[in-house]
């Protein structure tokens, strides 16, 4: 089943609003890593130690930008999908050339593949 032209709208502000929602996710984010490494600096310097005990703080840092990543990835992959819109291939799986159902497109409106392709590429990915 394809979508309806008449939902493109609908897909659209779903996009755009998850878009902004994670643009701020990626703003505070940035902030806290930023503060958290000016900390870290100031704290070394002032107690000249630079192997302090910073391991609750270093897997926070690492959690902190390891989300950042994948929040990014999404932001790109929403911007592609607001691109399809425009473009008009929005909704077709970019491996099949065939339509993703929308009730996944409902689920991640920023879908690239079908669920059945996109469940091969992560056993994929698993495995390498």
């Amino acid at each position: 089943m394809t979508i309806k032209e008449a939902d493109l709208p609908k897909y659209q502000a779903l996009l755009e609003d998850k878009k902004e929602e994670i643009s701020k996710q990626l703003t505070g984010l940035r902030k806290k890593v930023k503060k958290s490494l000016d900390e870290d600096r100031v704290y070394e310097r002032n107690s000249g130690d630079p192997d302090s005990d910073f391991i609750t703080e270093s897997s926070e840092l690492a959690k902190d930008e390891l989300m950042i990543r994948n929040l990014e990835k999404t932001l790109r992959d929403i911007e592609d999908a607001l691109v399809a819109i425009e473009e008009g291939y929005y909704g077709i799986c970019q491996k099949t050339g065939k339509s993703i159902e929308p009730a996944r497109l409902k689920a991640i409106p920023w879908a690239k593949y079908s669920i059945e392709v996109q469940e091969e590429i992560d056993m994929y990915e698993r495995m390498v």
